[in-house]
């Protein structure tokens, strides 16, 4: 998969844009604040239909305009796509070669993966962040899990919303219970596919992320492993029919509290996931170290295991995550780009890469007040 060209239109801090790429590495350099992380969640957003960061469609628009717009063209062995997307108030609109396409499709066609000093911190922030991670590996290993956590997402919402209107004694009482018990029957049924799908994901992955670590380490590390927590209890190897039965017992000790609470304490969005070093969890027992090179080789592990499936690369998107690393990890991670034929695009604030890239395939742009101007390589 390569993105060939991308035309912003007031997106973020950019007025007009347009920016031919190259098939390897696409280098962004310049100073914090001047759009450089824009540029990235513009490719994430034409390539997955969400931003990686908190924000409704209109803080996505240029200030003082009333839409904004990115086209790209990405092209994958003899296709062309040509996408588009539509920024308002409230709402995005996609196109796919002129035909209207929902997340899922921009999910299963364009696939990327997001490095960010966000990710890389995500084993010592909490739960959420490490969710977030394992959700964006279920989606590379099967695209069609998109439509899952949407659905599940919707669910709970609405479930929320009810147990909302108990706790604060709005409505009919017997009627909002009914609706209750008679969502659950989906929810849960729901919750048990996508808690199942997520442990299927991270046990595919581990024989990589061992090997990733160790090649991003460049010694021994350990055993490493990973661990799936429901209730504090580990599931990792839990049928679906046990997943089931926890969620729902689970559920039968916190109904009360949850219609007091006026939300869903039970269920996926409440679930952990351990990264474990020799047998210890490694929020507590690993140095910071170790806790980034762990993110970083489940990255590179998920990187491996989509080309196994797929039989090509997603683009890789690396907003900022070199100056996060030590120069050992740095140097290994650009070792690892340099052997695979993904496309790159690297943000940085200083030119910080290895030469073993060909240049004629390189590109070194800078970024200056919403101005993406490419140079000569240095």
């Amino acid at each position: 998969m390569r993105l060939e060209s991308l035309r912003l239109v007031d997106f973020r801090n950019f007025d007009r844009l347009q920016v031919s790429l190259r098939p390897r590495l696409n280098f962004f350099l310049g100073e914090n604040g001047q759009g450089k992380t824009n540029f990235i969640e513009a490719v994430h957003l034409l390539s997955r239909g969400i931003s990686f960061r908190p924000a409704d469609s209109q803080n996505l628009i240029r200030t003082g305009a009333s839409r904004g717009k990115i086209d790209g063209r990405f092209t994958r062995g003899d296709f062309t796509y040509d996408v588009e997307m539509l920024l308002e108030a409230g709402r995005k609109t996609a196109w796919v070669n002129g035909k209207r396409a929902n997340s899922a499709t921009l999910l299963k066609t364009f696939p990327s993966v997001l490095f960010s000093p966000e990710s890389l911190s995500a084993i010592k922030e909490g739960p959420d962040e490490r969710r977030q991670l394992i959700d964006e590996i279920l989606i590379s290993h099967d695209p069609k899990q998109g439509s899952l956590l949407r659905e599940y997402s919707r669910a709970l919402k609405s479930r929320n919303k009810l147990l909302r209107n108990l706790a604060d004694n709005e409505g009919p009482r017997p009627e909002t219970l009914a609706s209750l018990e008679s969502l659950n029957k989906l929810y849960f049924i729901m919750a048990t596919h996508l808690t199942a799908a997520r442990i299927k994901a991270l046990g595919d992955m581990v024989s990589g992320l061992s090997d990733a670590m160790k090649f991003i380490s460049d010694d021994s590390v350990g055993d490493i492993s990973v661990d799936y927590v429901i209730s504090d209890e580990s599931a990792l190897r839990w049928s679906e029919s046990q997943i089931f039965d926890a969620l729902r017992k689970r559920h039968q000790e916190l109904a009360l509290s949850e219609m007091n609470y006026g939300g869903s304490l039970v269920g996926p969005h409440k679930h952990d996931i351990k990264f474990l070093l020799g047998g210890n969890d490694s929020r507590f027992y690993s140095s910071q170290g170790q806790q980034r090179a762990l993110i970083l080789a489940l990255k590179i592990a998920q990187i491996v295991y989509h080309h196994q499936v797929h039989q090509n690369y997603p683009v890789l998107l690396l907003d900022d995550v070199l100056s996060e690393l030590d120069s050992k990890k740095r140097f290994n991670l650009m070792k690892f780009l340099e052997g695979i034929s993904a496309q790159i695009l690297i943000t940085s604030t200083d030119l910080a890469w290895s030469d073993q890239f060909g240049f004629d395939r390189n590109s070194v742009f800078n970024v200056t007040q919403g101005r993406v101007d490419r140079t000569a390589l240095l």
